[in-house]
């Protein structure tokens, strides 16, 4: 993970680092889909935790030529932080084997929509009716991809929302520690306790991989620990308040991933289903971004 991408750098830069973030993790995804068809999905998510916490732990070392990054003044909140990522991943990952691509990706950016209600609710920030019917038409955005009833996707559409729910914890708790905490600690933790409970689980479903396999889970780790690492960067060059509504082209990514490697052709509702998720997100950002203006004007 190269060190040279100046945090002053131009908007311009920032964006594509955010459309490169997206096709990064929705092709990690692409990749765990593929292995998951021949090894157990827990082998799977392994290989993404581990080779990912590898990759971190050793850009962090090398760059700081120290282990202070191991320290972390409240281990409990990362713990807490950790564990919603983990849950995040495992239900996606078994998702992603159950249903295609794209409509997992869709519902799980619902994950945006649900921090303002997460904040409203835990928190106890306002969040005003315009906010919330937003998350309501997230919710309804969701509900068109799933078809409850339908016979499509059913109970499986569950799945992707359970990561939604646990991605929207994680970062409510982003928020929280990113003030109490360094980030290079935050970055190691979020998955190195993933990676330790794993390599002590992964034991009971263990078989022979091939050297594809294993070339395929090196490249999971490296696509997430790049993928991160080029989010952070893209969010110091430019304003979060620019580059948030680009974010959602992750979903876009994941239908071509899934349409390029599985021939997933996306329906009509699954379209419709993530536009109007990724609308709601987008206003979401939009009403905050204005609230704050106003707040600082």
């Amino acid at each position: 993970m190269p060190n040279s991408i100046s945090s002053q750098g131009s908007p311009t830069l920032a964006i594509m680092l955010i459309l490169a973030t997206g096709s990064l993790l929705s092709g990690m995804d692409a990749a765990a889909k593929f292995l998951a068809i021949e090894i157990p999905v827990l082998i799977v998510i392994w290989g993404r935790y581990f080779f990912h916490t590898v990759i971190t732990f050793v850009f962090y070392a090398g760059q700081t030529r120290s282990f202070g990054f191991l320290v972390s003044r409240k281990p409990g909140l990362q713990l807490l932080r950790a564990g919603s990522l983990f849950a995040a991943t495992s239900f996606m990952y078994v998702a992603i084997t159950l249903m295609p691509l794209g409509d997992a990706a869709s519902i799980q950016f619902l994950a945006p929509v649900l921090v303002t209600a997460f904040c409203g609710l835990v928190l106890g920030e306002h969040v005003g009716p315009r906010r919330w019917g937003a998350v309501i038409a997230g919710f309804i955005g969701v509900l068109l991809v799933a078809r409850p009833g339908s016979g499509v996707l059913g109970w499986v559409a569950l799945l992707p929302l359970a990561t939604a729910a646990f991605l929207a914890a994680y970062m409510m708790l982003t928020r929280i520690i990113r003030t109490k905490d360094s980030p290079a600690a935050t970055t190691f933790y979020s998955t190195a306790v993933g990676a330790v409970v794993l390599s002590a689980l992964v034991a009971f479903q263990w078989q022979a991989l091939s050297s594809f396999q294993w070339m395929l889970m090196v490249t999971m780790g490296a696509a997430g620990a790049l993928g991160h690492f080029l989010f952070v960067k893209a969010f110091h060059a430019a304003e979060a308040s620019m580059l948030a509504p680009f974010t959602y082209a992750q979903v876009v990514a994941a239908i071509v991933w899934g349409f390029l490697v599985f021939g997933d052709v996306p329906s009509v509702w699954t379209m419709a289903g993530a536009s109007v998720v990724i609308a709601s997100g987008i206003y979401v950002w939009y009403r905050e971004n204005t609230l704050l203006n106003k707040n600082h004007s």
